[in-house]
C-alpha cells in the first residue's frame, strides 16, 4: 500500500535540541523544514465553535479523533499529561443488564462488573457485548445492587444473572470485532453514563444497530 508521511512536531533540527521550547516555538521550526503538505493538518483557535468544525472533519476522514495541545508546552517525552489530551467521539447505546459481578475491594459487597446485552430483534433475546463497570459511582453501585438483587435468577460463587429488565445508557468510543462474545462484537472503552429508567428491555438497541458501528 502508498505510505505518506504527516510530520507533526519538531524535536531537533539543525544540530538544535527543541525538546523544552514551547510548541509555539517547535511548529515555527517544523514548518521552516518540513514542506506544508506533509505537516499534520492542525488549527489553532479559542472559538469552539471552528475547533468542532475541525474534529468533525477529521473524524470524517476516517480518523480515531484529534489530540489538543497547550501552544507553550514544552514537550514531555513519553508522557501525555494536561497539556495533551486526546480527543474522540463519544457514541452511546441503551443496552440491557443481563448480569453483574461482586465488587472487589472499595467495591466488595456490591454489584460492579455490568454484562452488557443488546435486543437481536429476529429472536427476542439478548446478545451479550461485553462487561464494564467504568462511571459508576458510589450512589450507583448501591441502586444498581439493590435493583439487581429483586431481577436476580441464578448465581455463582461471583456473579448474580438477572432478567433482562434494566436499560443502561453506555457510553463507549468504539465497536470491533471479537470472537469472545456470541454477536461477534465487543465494545471499545464502555463506560455507564446512566440507568433509563423511562426505557424498557424492548426498546434497548439491537445487535443490528451495534454491528452497523463495524462499517
Amino acid at each position: 500500500m502508498p505510505l505518506s508521511l504527516f510530520v507533526f512536531d519538531a524535536l531537533h533540527v539543525d544540530g538544535s535540541d527543541l525538546l523544552d521550547l514551547p510548541l509555539r516555538d517547535r511548529l515555527a521550526a517544523l514548518a521552516s523544514v518540513v514542506p506544508a503538505e506533509q505537516q499534520a493538518a492542525r488549527l489553532l483557535t479559542t472559538d469552539a465553535a471552528q475547533a468542532q468544525s475541525f474534529f468533525d472533519s477529521v473524524v470524517a476522514a476516517g480518523h480515531e479523533g484529534v489530540v489538543v495541545k497547550a501552544v507553550e508546552a514544552a514537550y514531555d517525552a513519553g508522557r501525555r499529561g494536561a497539556a495533551w489530551l486526546k480527543v474522540k467521539p463519544v457514541h452511546t447505546l441503551d443496552l440491557v443488564v443481563l448480569a453483574a459481578e461482586w465488587g472487589h475491594g472499595r467495591r466488595r459487597g456490591w454489584l460492579s462488573n455490568l454484562h452488557l446485552g443488546a435486543r437481536d430483534s429476529a429472536s427476542g433475546e439478548f446478545v451479550m457485548l461485553g462487561k464494564t463497570f467504568k462511571g459508576l459511582t458510589d450512589e450507583m453501585l448501591r441502586w444498581q445492587t439493590e435493583r439487581l438483587l429483586s431481577f436476580e435468577v441464578s448465581r455463582n460463587d461471583w456473579q448474580v444473572f438477572v432478567q433482562p429488565s434494566l436499560v443502561v445508557e453506555i457510553a463507549f468510543d468504539g465497536v470491533q470485532t471479537s470472537t469472545r462474545y456470541p454477536g461477534g462484537v465487543a465494545l471499545r472503552f464502555a463506560r455507564v453514563l446512566r440507568y433509563r429508567e423511562d426505557k424498557s428491555a424492548d426498546e434497548a438497541d439491537t445487535i443490528d444497530t451495534v454491528r452497523a458501528f463495524l462499517g
